[in-house]
């Protein structure tokens, strides 16, 4: 019962922790595939394997050729660049799974090339992501999640990165937590978040690549069987890797609850204060305090769709130079359903509002990001399914017009499972 228990508390607070900082979500259709390493919705797990040496492991391999059309390779608001591209992409699955060890693992990679995209007309990018969770003891569950991207395309999920394009960076994510349950109602989340971004072009790397360091630590009551509130205090160190003079330092007072509405029915949020201390090389030290929120939903309304949302209320590293933090409000809608055991679909969007005020080095104004994306798959056979999928941006800036520009991303291709 009691180690039930545990692994419950510790999925909530899991959801709730990898959703305040984005874990990696590939870019849309110019960029890492998103279906590459994943197995088809509605597919099981014992996958097709033609190879037959391979037969009965846990390692589940996928390939994909993608042709697709970019609007604006470069986003810009003016005079856009137009190409159609070719993308190719592989990807590994491994899963595992035991009484008291539950292990995913993907590892992907592809390359783009944009036919008419003047100077480099390659694009590379690959991801690692691991997730793992651990019953140490009845009463002790540990977890760890890790993910890292290189990438080319800018990608709005990513809390303080870029929304236009800006040479190839990296950016990894990794979340260890330990959940405690010290009584039938009582129990704690101790953990620690490493997050960054890392530009590979040295004049951005000296103004912009950091690190973002979170512990936090949750004291939990269940105050019915299916609902858990909470209190929780974060610290979170903000670090940048060239000396930019940007650093800062976060203190968060949480409240919140976990509720779980049936297997398939959760929703997590938290309520509270943000205070910042903030450093700039042209205006100083400062102090900012503020609101924080975050909640996210999950809903399975079959067997193989899903919704989901999420929202975001509080500073970011800002993305600019010499800018030390943006105020920003985001929100995300995703579903996938599977229509038939052949064809699925996939929709989602992004939106996103970012408040830019340092008196001295930047006037106040507001950005506005849309993102929204949709796809088909249909299932040919276990070994083969074909794919279709478009995106849109829009970054809306009236009060700085060069930060605005439209996007169109088109595509269409093949997937193969083995």
């Amino acid at each position: 019962m009691l180690a039930a228990t545990t692994t419950g508390v510790l999925n909530a607070q899991v959801q709730s922790f990898s959703g305040r900082d984005s874990f990696f979500m590939p870019p849309g259709p110019a960029d890492y595939p998103t279906d590459v390493g994943q197995r088809p919705v509605g597919e099981n797990n014992t996958g097709f394997n033609p190879l037959g040496f391979l037969a009965g492991t846990p390692l589940k391999f996928s390939a994909s050729v993608r042709e697709g059309y970019d609007s604006n390779v470069f986003t810009t608001r003016t005079d856009p660049t137009a190409s159609m591209y070719t993308n190719l992409a592989a990807g590994v699955d491994y899963s595992f799974g035991g009484p008291r060890l539950k292990l995913d693992a993907n590892l992907g990679g592809g390359v783009t090339y944009y036919y008419t995209r003047p100077g480099n007309k390659n694009d590379f990018n690959g991801q690692f992501a691991l997730n793992a969770v651990y019953l140490a003891t009845p009463k002790l569950t540990i977890s760890i999640g890790t993910s890292t991207a290189y990438l080319a395309q800018p990608d709005t999920n990513i809390i303080g990165g870029t929304n236009r394009v800006n040479g190839d960076y990296i950016y990894t994510n990794t979340s260890i937590d330990a959940a405690y349950q010290w009584t039938q109602k009582f129990s704690t989340v101790t953990g620690y978040q490493f997050y960054a971004n890392y530009y590979l072009e040295q004049s951005l790397n000296d103004t912009q690549s950091f690190v973002s360091q979170t512990l936090h630590q949750s004291f939990r009551w269940l105050l019915l069987p299916k609902t858990t509130i909470l209190v929780e205090y974060r610290a979170n160190p903000i670090t940048y890797w060239g000396g930019a003079g940007l650093n800062s330092f976060g203190n968060f007072a949480l409240v919140g609850f976990d509720q779980i509405f049936n297997p398939r029915f959760k929703w997590t949020l938290r309520l509270g204060a943000e205070q910042r201390f903030n450093q700039n090389p042209v205006d100083g030290d400062s102090v900012y305090f503020g609101p924080y929120m975050e909640s996210n939903l999950s809903y399975q309304f079959g067997p193989a769709s899903t919704l989901s949302w999420n929202a975001r209320y509080g500073t970011e590293p800002s993305g600019l130079t010499n800018v030390t933090q943006r105020e920003t409000f985001r929100t995300g809608l995703a579903v996938n359903h599977a229509f038939t055991p052949r064809i699925s679909a996939n929709l989602g969007f992004n939106f996103e509002v970012d408040y830019f005020d340092q008196p001295g080095v930047v006037g106040s104004f507001y950005e506005t990001i849309f993102d929204a994306t949709v796809g088909v798959n249909f299932k040919v056979n276990r070994a083969i399914s074909l794919s279709a999928g478009y995106q849109f941006v829009s970054v809306y800036a009236p009060e700085n017009i060069n930060f605005e520009y439209t996007r169109n991303v088109a595509f269409a291709g093949v997937n193969f499972f083995f």
